[in-house]
């Protein structure tokens, strides 16, 4: 190479930024974090012990 720049290079690494943008988006939104599981947990037990309570 005589100082030039390969183009074929930086269109993939082009390509693999913005595939990367593409798929964080979709790892959120397929995993959730630990806090929204817990967050989950306590809506749970909130509903159970409101059964419990009309049942009463």
């Amino acid at each position: 190479m005589l100082g030039g720049i390969n183009n074929g290079l930086f269109l993939q690494s082009l390509g693999g930024f913005l595939a990367l943008i593409a798929f964080i988006p979709l790892l959120r939104w397929t995993f959730d974090s630990p806090s929204v599981k817990a967050e989950r947990a306590k809506r749970r037990e909130i509903k159970r012990s409101l059964r419990r309570l009309k049942r009463k």
